[in-house]
């Protein structure tokens, strides 16, 4: 019925029509994989949960990934950011917990969320929320001025020995990461040093470059500048690894013998109890296009001087667990839980 041209033209359309077809499909799908769990529907607008004031560190941090998540078109729900101070971020944490189930609400989690409910029993614990990533890692650094006489970790660890607690080390707050990190330079280098606690970081590095203390702890962004200038000197830092760029040449206090004095600190987020595995999925796929966009590794990982590592749920969920109990066995020690 049909002559032989008419087969082969007939056949080549239809040959092209499948092909256009998988080309749609495969893009559907590399779309899909870029946007993560596509097929996840929001429970409405985003809220992203502050548990303190605004300016703040982690006011500054979920700022900036709300911008870069609407900025990219990662979603289609408008972001809004929700500060919910008080309680030492227990009234965030329960806020965010009392949204059990709603895909559409995260909150920053950093390392002082997990000391708090052990020093202020508050209610809500990592246990009761739902890990989603972690994006920032950073350490601390063990700091004297300048012109200290001491050289290296080992002297003036020494001279903490001999004189106990005449050898002041400043750090922020009580109960916080730096007492805890002072606590354990104490134990495990068997130490002497007398903790004094600061309202700032700012405070702190003042009363150093004052000569009013030894030395402080803080964070490597809070010195920087300072160590460059040659005003103040690093001796050791917490972290695992050596860090980078400038401040490579700082050992790890496990380097000098200390392998026990190392703590992490870091910048998460969690979503309340009740979500699925493809709620959990969606914001992890999130979370890693923030990660590996330029805006968040120019405009916040190298301006403030941090270390950018992405951890999925299940990473961070471990981690989450490994500082609980670091942090627990040290609250004990130090008689600071209620």
């Amino acid at each position: 019925m049909y002559g032989g041209k008419f087969l082969v033209a007939l056949l080549g359309l239809f040959l092209l029509i499948f092909s256009v077809a998988c080309s749609n499909e495969d893009a559907t799908t590399e779309e899909t994989s870029a946007a993560g769990a596509s097929n996840v529907s929001l429970d409405g607008d985003i809220e992203f949960v502050v548990p303190a004031s605004a300016g703040g560190g982690s006011d500054i941090n979920a700022r900036m990934v709300s911008q870069i998540m609407g900025e990219n078109n990662m979603v289609d729900e408008n972001i809004m950011v929700v500060n919910k101070p008080g309680g030492s971020t227990a009234v965030g944490n329960s806020y965010t917990y009392n949204k059990e189930g709603s895909n559409n609400t995260i909150m920053t989690w950093n390392s002082s969320q997990i000391i708090s409910p052990l020093i202020n029993n508050n209610d809500v614990t990592i246990d009761d929320l739902t890990p989603l990533g972690t994006l920032v890692l950073d350490s601390y650094l063990f700091v004297v001025g300048g012109d200290s006489k001491y050289e290296t970790f080992d002297e003036i660890v020494e001279a903490s020995r001999e004189n106990p607690d005449s050898i002041t080390i400043g750090g922020t707050g009580q109960g916080t990461e730096l007492h805890i990190l002072s606590h354990l330079i104490n134990k495990y280098g068997d130490a002497n040093f007398q903790y004094i606690s600061f309202d700032s970081g700012g405070e702190a590095l003042s009363s150093l470059l004052g000569g009013h203390i030894d030395s402080i702890l803080s964070n490597p962004g809070e010195v920087q500048s300072q160590i460059d200038a040659g005003d103040v000197k690093a001796l050791a830092t917490s972290s695992a690894e050596r860090l980078e760029g400038s401040l490579e040449d700082i050992p790890t206090f496990d380097e000098q013998g200390y392998s026990d004095i190392e703590i992490t600190s870091f910048r998460g987020y969690v979503g309340p109890p009740g979500l699925s595995e493809e709620d959990i999925q969606f914001w992890e796929d999130i979370l890693l296009q923030v990660h590996e966009s330029e805006m968040w590794q120019q405009d916040y990982i190298e301006s403030n001087q941090l270390h950018s590592e992405y951890l999925n749920a299940e990473e961070s969920k471990l981690l989450y667990e490994e500082v609980l109990e670091q942090y627990t066995e040290a609250s004990e020690e130090m008689e600071i839980t209620e």
